[in-house]
């Protein structure tokens, strides 16, 4: 869901989830949450930040034996309170649930902010603007401290967008990317499907057909529509082609959660670039969050060394076996209460004292070093995880930050690919994972990658053998065998990925068969139609 699809749901559930009382939380995996509230019935309210939606769900969920100690926290906070607000912040992939509890304290609110951004996801619980808990801790969610909310995207709002300023996107870069980057609330299907609307608007500019386009899904979020378009496995709240419309949003929703169930599939070809990407950042955040304590506690070198200057003063009179002393600072005149090692003398104490205090300060260029880098960093997979939710390449510095996969089983016996001959150009199909890895070491750069989009499947290569233009039934033919040999083949309509083998890119420590994309064209063939040649 983008910011757009986000203001659809929201507005299309706020009379009914405004007022009602949370009866129950529970984590049916660790990424996805549920909520069971009592508001003229029973809803379920569905929360998935890292596959970035919520919505009400008819759909049943398994219940977990135990709890985790965040859905602990989480009852503990709001099991029994009164949703008073639910809000979208602007047009951004972030969601506030305001809950209203009475306890012994009084009436409290907790507010949980959702942060709806792919594997970069997070619930953090909040109370007076101060961190309660968070699904997954970071330096803007830190326990006891006041929530960082995300960092706000420069994008022109889309109620403000005019034909001049479009032509202006597309400009130097005439693509759905553009768009989906220069917009606020678009996210990738949404601006794919403007653009390519926009291209058909005759006999209007492409700028002005993307406006109308733009307008038509804005007048839709106020009063969303249902839409399911079981080829592409895409959800809206507005018309689509070749959809099946549902009654609300949430059933299109719910739709497309039952058919990613069955397949087991939760999002496109990149779930696990994306996991690689999420272990990546939530190590290093979790590095910088212990540094960071660290620095806090380093402030503390001065007030180390002075307590050792007082204990040099009055060593002499203080015995043994002390737990802690209190004596006069002639500087202040105050009197000081100094923590002591009773096995230390005072000598020894104020020795102690004057080392823990070198360390600090000499540890402290070397860690804040090591904090910055760590940033950079983060920020370096973080640009990459949106260059791949962006259909582009990952750059090389985030690919070589990737952690490492773990050791896999030995591979079995190689095999040869499926090869076809269509038209006279050599065709060839991998037929697991380590094949298509294989079939693309051995490509050129400018034969032909083929794979259906979205979903697990074969790669296909057409070795274009020298010739500049390879015939457009011919890659027709070979985007059906992408088709076929997808977990897709069974839909009537598959739409597939076509590019150079240049333009594929296989990142380092990536797992066989996965790859990401520089640049791509689409198709969209029916599988079951065969040629004969």
């Amino acid at each position: 869901m983008d910011g757009l699809g986000i203001a659809a749901v929201i507005g299309e559930m706020r009379d009914v989830v405004q007022g009602s009382v949370v009866r129950s939380i529970y984590q049916p995996s660790p990424a996805r949450f549920v909520w069971q509230l009592f508001s003229r019935g029973t809803l379920r309210l569905f929360i998935a930040p890292a596959e970035a939606t919520i919505h009400l769900t008819k759909h049943e969920f398994a219940y977990p034996k135990q709890p985790s100690p965040f859905t602990m926290l989480m009852r503990k906070h709001l099991r029994g309170g009164r949703i008073v607000e639910i809000s979208q912040e602007g047009w951004e992939r972030v969601v506030r649930i305001t809950v209203e509890k009475r306890s012994l304290e009084g009436l409290r609110r907790v507010q949980v902010i959702v942060e709806l951004v792919g594997v970069r996801g997070n619930l953090v619980l909040v109370r007076d603007d101060r961190v309660i808990a968070s699904l997954r801790p970071n330096p803007r969610a830190v326990s006891g401290r006041e929530y960082v909310p995300l960092p706000r995207q420069e994008k022109i709002d889309p109620r403000e967008v005019s034909v001049e300023s479009i032509e202006k996107i597309l400009e130097d870069d005439d693509s759905p990317r553009a768009l989906m980057r220069s917009i606020d609330g678009i996210g990738k299907e949404t601006a794919r499907i403007i653009y390519e609307r926009a291209k058909t608007d005759e006999p209007f500019s492409a700028a002005a057909g993307a406006k109308m386009e733009l307008e038509r899904i804005l007048d839709r979020v106020t009063d969303p529509i249902g839409a399911y378009n079981e080829g592409v496995r895409v959800a809206t709240f507005f018309p689509i082609d070749g959809a099946q419309v549902y009654p609300s949003y949430a059933e299109a929703l719910d739709r497309c959660l039952e058919e990613r169930e069955e397949t087991g599939e939760v999002d496109d070809g990149t779930r696990d670039i994306r996991a690689a990407v999420g272990r990546g950042i939530a190590k290093r955040e979790k590095t910088i969050a212990r540094l960071q304590e660290w620095l806090e506690n380093a402030k503390k070198a001065e007030l180390l060394q002075h307590r050792a200057d007082l204990l040099m003063i009055y060593q002499h009179e203080l015995p043994k076996k002390l737990h802690e002393v209190t004596v006069n600072d002639p500087a202040s005149g105050e009197d000081v209460t100094i923590p002591l090692d009773p096995r230390k003398s005072g000598l020894e104490n104020a020795q102690s004292l004057y080392e823990r205090a070198k360390k600090l300060r000499r540890g402290r260029p070397l860690v804040e070093r090591k904090l910055q880098r760590l940033q950079r960093e983060v920020k370096a997979l973080q640009e990459g995880l949106t260059q791949v939710e962006n259909g582009e390449g990952m750059s090389d510095r985030a690919a070589a930050l990737l952690p490492s996969l773990p050791a896999r089983r030995k591979a079995p016996a190689a095999t040869s690919p499926r090869v076809h001959s269509i038209d006279g150009y050599t065709v060839q199909v991998g037929k697991n994972a380590r094949q298509n890895d294989a079939i693309l070491r051995t490509a050129r750069p400018d034969d032909l990658w083929l794979h259906a989009r979205g979903v697990p499947g074969s790669h296909v290569v057409i070795r274009r053998h020298g010739a500049t233009e390879v015939p457009q039934e011919v890659i027709v033919a070979a985007a059906r065998l992408a088709a076929r040999h997808s977990k897709a083949r069974h839909e009537p309509r598959v739409e597939v990925s076509v590019t150079e083998v240049k333009h594929v890119r296989k990142p380092k420590g990536a797992p066989p068969g996965l790859v990401i994309l520089a640049q791509e064209d689409t198709l969209t063939v029916d599988p079951s139609v065969l040629e004969e040649r």
